[in-house]
């Protein structure tokens, strides 16, 4: 029996398979979630620019694993999302029927509800790490992951992502069939790092106030 060929999923066609607009500007969600204030320590300021130096010197010549290993896992941790109820998860898989589609998608970091090894509910933040000399669709990817999970916990709240490619970090945030994406904040800017931290901080508190059944 001749093999069915994989889907090369893109942006515009998961938009067009499963009816997903992009809004440009004005999303409130996401320009929530943007917008930080500056409350980082020394500590945290200095251990950034260890890994900012780092991937300035080398995010031309990494590969995508050890981007993750040397740059991504540490500024992860530093958001500190490990809690009794909630964890990140590293190549999480994630499968399920869309539109009549099976789709199925191994996320490169999650953040969900737990029960052991047993993840019940990813109410947001799936990373796609794509290093920039071979990216390709990480977008259509990262998209994919936010529906499965959006359908997996059936109700109104938002998904949160991010895809990172090279030393640019975009964030994402959709609800039912809208989403947004920020135009990117390069890691190896001072500044720039320093915000993706406290946006990624931030979302702890939009996790536990907004997302989190009472």
């Amino acid at each position: 029996m001749a093999k069915v060929p994989a889907i090369h999923w893109t942006e515009g066609l998961v938009m067009k398979t499963f009816d997903l607009e992009r809004v440009y500007d004005g999303f409130p969600l996401l320009d929530s979630w943007m917008t930080v204030e500056n409350d980082l320590t020394e500590m945290d300021i200095t251990m950034l620019e260890y890994r900012r130096s780092q991937l300035e010197r080398n995010v031309n010549g990494w590969n995508e694993e050890t981007l993750k290993m040397k740059f991504i896992a540490f500024i992860i941790d530093m958001a500190q999302y490990d809690t009794l109820k909630f964890q990140g998860f590293f190549e999480a898989e994630m499968s399920g029927v869309l539109k009549g589609r099976f789709i199925k998608v191994i996320t490169d970091f999650m953040v969900a509800q737990y029960i052991a090894d047993l993840i019940e509910r990813p109410f947001f933040y799936f990373h796609e790490y794509k290093p920039k000399k071979k990216s390709k669709d990480p977008i259509a990817q990262v998209l994919l992951a936010m529906l499965l999970a959006q359908d997996k916990n059936k109700d109104d709240k938002p998904i949160y992502g991010c895809v990172v490619v090279g030393e640019l970090w975009h964030f994402i945030v959709i609800r039912q069939t809208k989403f947004a994406m920020d135009k990117g904040l390069n890691a190896t800017d001072v500044n720039d790092l320093q915000k993706i931290l406290l946006i990624l901080r931030k979302f702890k508190h939009i996790l536990f106030t907004e997302l989190v059944p009472h």
